[in-house]
């Protein structure tokens, strides 16, 4: 059995390279008041992939618009700021892992699954009146860890696959049997170092154990995680077993199973949308 440190993951992650600046201004601006929209609309503007990304999802079907949207600033007017903050963030940490299969994690599943479970985050802050944006990209990066791991931990990550599916255990609890930290951990000592709202950190490292200092994003993300995989919700070909649910989560947030089925035919809806971020 090899181990990593937590010094090992940190020193792995260095090789990781930041987002674009444009990108990191996004995500700090979760943390601030005072934004301007202007500034980042313009330099949105100048990264055609991103820009690209955002668009293909504002003329989707599923926004209805009667006539195309041909610029992010457009989007900005029509879907509102918040909404095509979240869809810039997304492509960009999209873009930052390629979507293209490697030898390891399904990529391709691993980002339809992400996109599900910030739907179903989003969806459920909506309806608990709580940050919408946050928790989508909060929902959208839960398992970022799992992408460091694939692709600057390769060999730690295909015996983490292997053990997996050799004794029917879960990722997580593979993880802890053979190399001593969990997807969580990794994820938050990357998004330390890109410097992400503490919130996101916490509900990233947390995702899996909300209880162990409860917050209302990472609460939102547990749920929306155990959810999409329950429900199937955008898993194709991923990881199928489902985590156990928080009590103190679901409780916290104050939900109530009889509001679930509207709740999850939006999510449904809202999904067809998003999961265009990955491309046609």
């Amino acid at each position: 059995m090899g181990t990593l440190t937590v010094e090992q993951v940190v020193k792995g992650i260095q090789q990781v390279p930041s987002p674009s600046v444009v990108v990191l201004e996004i995500l700090a601006s979760f943390d601030r008041d005072n934004i301007d929209t202007a500034g980042l609309v313009q330099k949105i503007g100048q990264d055609q992939g991103l820009t690209a990304r955002v668009l293909r999802v504002a003329n989707s079907p599923f926004y209805g618009m009667s006539s195309k949207i041909g610029s992010v600033g457009e989007a900005m007017v029509v879907l509102g700021f918040h909404n095509v903050r979240s869809l810039v963030a997304a492509a960009g940490i999209i873009d930052q892992f390629a979507v293209a299969e490697s030898n390891g994690l399904d990529r391709p599943a691993f980002w339809q699954h992400s996109i599900g479970t910030a739907v179903c985050a989003q969806v459920l802050a909506r309806a608990l009146g709580k940050n919408q944006a946050l928790a989508f990209t909060a929902g959208l990066l839960h398992d970022i860890g799992r992408l460091a791991l694939d692709t600057y931990f390769h060999a730690e990550s295909k015996a983490v696959m292997a053990r997996s599916a050799a004794d029917d255990s879960s990722l997580v609890d593979a993880e802890c049997a053979e190399i001593g930290v969990d997807h969580g951990l990794i994820g938050y000592e990357l998004a330390k170092r890109w410097k992400f709202p503490v919130s996101i950190q916490q509900a990233i490292r947390d995702h899996l154990r909300p209880d162990r200092e409860s917050a209302v994003l990472t609460d939102l993300v547990h749920v929306a995680n155990v959810l999409c995989h329950a429900l199937d919700i955008g898993n194709a070909g991923y990881d199928e077993m489902v985590p156990p649910l928080s009590s103190g989560a679901w409780t916290r947030l104050g939900l109530d199973w009889d509001a679930m089925p509207a709740l999850l035919a939006e999510i449904e809806r809202q999904y067809a949308g998003a999961h265009l971020l990955l491309g046609e």
